[in-house]
């Protein structure tokens, strides 16, 4: 059954599976408080369940930061992008016509996932990496920040983020390894096709109703995923809107058809993990075990 998340608290909405349990946990809460107040005589004690409750939220709602805490911190200068990103007026930038498209912080991959991306680089030995789906850039420095990134390919469709993101690369003096490509992804996938490039690592987090096709253009070249190469595929666990529907969660479909669409595909090995809202690492058939 649909859940309305949300019709009680319409300026919230939880961006991650676990932000839906906690969020759900929480107006349990409140209701269940609500009731056994009003059923409980003056100095009774509080529902039993209260107790559970409080319980389960302790530990759902410290989890990711627990997780934070005990992994290496990602560059400092991610942090000052993410502050600049969540103070930033998007709203306004739309109105004002400077981006094409209404766009939110929470768009950002965040500072825990560009630490794991930079893990994956680095166990994979990616020297060329493709990102479809810029933003604010902060996976994108994380990557390029790496000594053993030698070029950051980045395909956005925005152009006012190429503008916006420039002094943060030069900062940190990688906007020589970083290369972004203004475009829709499909026609710079195409280019780059064209321009014989090949990639170590691909991460993909764009716009989600085209992941099938992104997917289909890269394994349709014979060079754009390396043949080691590695493809990483962020929100696929799209706040829990794939296998538990709710409103305002309209991309949990699309998300679950992409999912079944790699886990039947022959050609590659896939494995989903639940880091922040789902990320997947796809391979080529074969790199896993023999056939």
């Amino acid at each position: 059954m649909s859940q309305d998340l949300g019709a009680n608290r319409l300026d919230y909405i939880p961006h991650t599976p676990h932000d839906r349990i906690s969020y759900l946990l929480s107006e349990l809460s409140n209701e269940l408080s609500t009731v056994s107040q009003a059923a409980t005589s003056p100095g009774s004690h509080p529902h039993p369940a209260l107790k559970y409750l409080d319980d389960a939220r302790t530990l759902i709602d410290g989890y990711d930061n627990y997780l934070v805490e005990h992994s290496s911190p990602h560059p400092a200068i991610v942090e000052r992008m993410l502050k600049d990103g969540n103070a930033r007026d998007w709203e306004a930038l739309h109105r004002e016509g400077k981006t094409q498209f209404k766009l939110i912080p929470e768009m950002s991959a965040g500072g825990y996932e560009a630490v794991f991306l930079q893990q994956l680089a680095c166990a994979s030995k990616a020297k060329a990496i493709l990102e479809i789906g810029m933003f604010t850039g902060t996976t994108t420095i994380s990557l390029a920040m790496l000594p053993t990134v030698e070029k950051v390919t980045a395909l956005e469709i925005e152009p006012f983020l190429k503008e916006l993101n420039q002094p943060y690369f030069e900062e940190a003096g990688v906007v020589h390894k970083i290369d972004i490509r203004i475009d829709d992804a499909l026609k710079s996938l195409q280019k780059l096709h064209e321009e014989n490039l090949s990639f170590d690592m691909i991460y993909i987090d764009a716009y989600k109703p085209a992941y099938g096709q992104y997917f289909d253009a890269i394994m349709a070249s014979p060079h754009l995923l390396a043949k080691d190469g590695l493809i990483v595929v962020d929100n696929v666990a799209f706040k829990g809107a794939p296998w538990a529907p709710a409103s305002g969660y309209d991309m949990g479909q699309v998300i679950d058809e992409f999912n079944k669409k790699i886990r039947s595909d022959p050609s590659v090995d896939v494995v989903m993990l639940p880091i922040e809202d789902g990320v997947s690492l796809i391979r080529r058939k074969g790199k896993l075990h023999s056939q």
